[in-house]
């Protein structure tokens, strides 16, 4: 039955991997070949790379604009974070599969599979495009100095991120019911993330760059498994009943809306030195997120409309 499932997926996704493979591959060279366009002006010794690259750290020479691993391919782990899930109930495909007697812990499962395997390929091969263009331009009198610890360290703490990012789309994906509440939602919390880092890095100056890089991949690998543990619990008991609503799962409402005026609040407060901008952002996200998760009946009527 497993089998039967992974073929049934297989078809139904492998169009969209291809069109993201293709996707992936056309704009990594593209951004290989712009990255490459300065080479010959910079290059001023005969080592192409410096000797950082044998550090246990993320190789990064600004000089050169090398990248052994775009943050394009992060996107593509985010964007399939949402398709995989909200597509599928829009179009009543997961429906389809509960009926046809697959369990749901089943479906979850190997549908997450599938995605890190096809996101693995769209990866590599991306990156392999990408390494060929940074070959096939680097000049004959330089030399490529490379070592094992910075690539290995890049890729580590790279992929980390992606799978983050991707766990984060997808739980978003499943929990709220709106097109453009979720894009807007998962969007402007997404780049928010970069405040946070930067936030956190000052709180630990006094840490090395590679101590900070691990850290990192400790914390996405820890949001990864939360977020992806706990959305298999919530696809058992999704519904058709709220779809339409911003919250999929009524009983996240207090939760949502707890988290969300706290970190809303600590947002646009944690470099203010005065109490005034964090009693404004309190009384603003409260009243808006109650009235958000908590709207009249009429309200979410019309939206239940809008999304059918």
């Amino acid at each position: 039955m497993t089998q039967s499932l992974n073929r049934l997926l297989w078809r139904r996704y492998r169009t969209r991997f291809w069109a993201l493979l293709v996707l992936s591959v056309v704009i990594g060279v593209g951004l290989a070949i712009l990255n490459s366009t300065n080479w010959q002006a910079l290059m001023t010794t005969s080592d192409f790379f410096t000797a950082d690259i044998t550090k246990w750290q993320v190789y990064n020479d600004p000089r050169y604009s090398v990248s052994f691993y775009t943050y394009w391919v992060v996107f593509i782990y985010w964007l399939v974070g949402i398709v995989l899930v909200y597509q599928d109930r829009r179009e009543n495909f997961d429906q389809f599969l509960f009926a046809s007697g697959y369990r749901r812990h089943t479906i979850y499962w190997t549908k997450l599979a599938l995605a890190f395997g096809g996101l693995l390929v769209i990866t590599v091969l991306t990156m392999a495009a990408q390494y060929g263009v940074y070959w096939l331009n680097i000049p004959a009198r330089m030399t490529f100095n490379f070592a094992w610890p910075g690539f290995i360290t890049t890729w580590v703490v790279n992929l980390a991120m992606s799978w983050g990012f991707f766990a984060i789309a997808w739980f978003a994906a499943l929990i709220l019911g709106q097109t453009w509440s979720l894009l807007v939602t998962l969007g402007g919390f997404t780049i928010s993330l970069i405040g946070v880092a930067t936030f956190v890095q000052g709180l630990l100056a006094k840490w090395t760059t590679s101590q900070l890089e691990w850290l990192s991949v400790g914390l996405w690998l820890t949001v990864t498994v939360i977020l992806l543990v706990w959305g298999a619990y919530l696809y058992d008991r999704v519904t058709l009943e709220h779809v339409g609503e911003y919250l999929m799962f009524p009983a996240l409402r207090t939760p949502v809306y707890i988290v969300f005026v706290v970190y809303m609040t600590a947002l646009f407060t944690v470099n203010a030195t005065d109490l005034e901008p964090a009693v404004v952002t309190f009384i603003i996200t409260t009243v808006f997120g109650y009235w958000w998760l908590w709207r009249p009946p009429l309200t979410g009527t019309w939206h239940r409309r809008h999304e059918s």
